[in-house]
């Protein structure tokens, strides 16, 4: 396969990166309240408890939990779509779902020491004296690169022809992620704070802010993911 981007194609694999973010935030503002018995905050890129949560420390980590696993349901969808019995269509649809679920943030995270992944696993396991730390985070770091690897390494090998294959790799791998940081951590936060965003345009605050936010980008990503479908087009691959 040889990757075939086009302007409506580039746009839709963003909105399809901005939408998978927004049900991974919801889905931790979601399970933390069904756990508290109330609503926490929402911004761009942020959510949080309410302050009177009463939730179990295992409720809390669920919560956390929550988050990812939106990520690594798409990642493994995207890893079965890519089988190479399916046609070329449902390969690039795949393709586009596994680095739009962004596993190379995940990964570079939980690297860190820190993600979801990690930080749910210090709420269930961390010893007072955290004398367990790094074995906490080794552990986020294999159980997050055992769930990300396989998808990436036949989203690899699905492109044609080793210099084609390493440059859309890794622009597809590093990328996504940098544009979500920019624009949703970034600038739309920014906007909330600073700029017109800040303004009560909308009754309800940020929360509805973000939630229209939410609705126009599943509106355009639906106007759009048909494009995905050429994300790649078959050719006899050349080494």
């Amino acid at each position: 396969m040889k990757i075939k981007l086009t302007p409506v194609s580039f746009l839709s694999f963003f909105l399809l990166v901005f939408l998978i973010h927004e049900f991974h935030d919801w889905a931790h503002f979601i399970i933390s309240a069904s756990f508290c018995g109330c609503l926490g905050n929402r911004a761009f890129d942020f959510w949080s408890t309410c302050p009177i949560c009463a939730s179990s420390t295992g409720g809390l980590a669920l919560a956390i939990l929550a988050g990812p696993l939106v990520n690594y349901i798409v990642i493994w969808t995207g890893w079965g779509m890519m089988h190479p019995d399916n046609s070329p269509e449902r390969q690039s649809m795949g393709f586009s779902l596994v680095f739009a679920a962004l596993p190379f943030p995940r990964i570079m995270g939980a690297l860190a020491g820190g993600g979801d992944e990690t930080s749910a696993l210090r709420f269930l396991f961390q010893r007072p004296d955290k004398s367990n730390h790094y074995v906490i985070a080794g552990a986020g770091l294999l159980i997050v690169t055992a769930l990300c690897l396989p998808a990436l390494i036949r989203a690899f090998m699905l492109i044609a022809g080793w210099l084609q294959r390493i440059f859309w790799f890794f622009a597809f791998l590093v990328l996504p992620g940098l544009v979500d940081h920019w624009l949703v951590s970034g600038e739309l936060n920014r906007l909330r704070i600073n700029g017109f965003l800040s303004r009560q345009l909308l009754r309800g605050g940020t929360q509805l802010i973000v939630f229209v936010w939410l609705a126009v980008i599943l509106v355009l990503y639906l106007l759009t993911r048909k494009s995905l479908q050429t994300l790649l087009e078959y050719k006899e691959p050349t080494v």
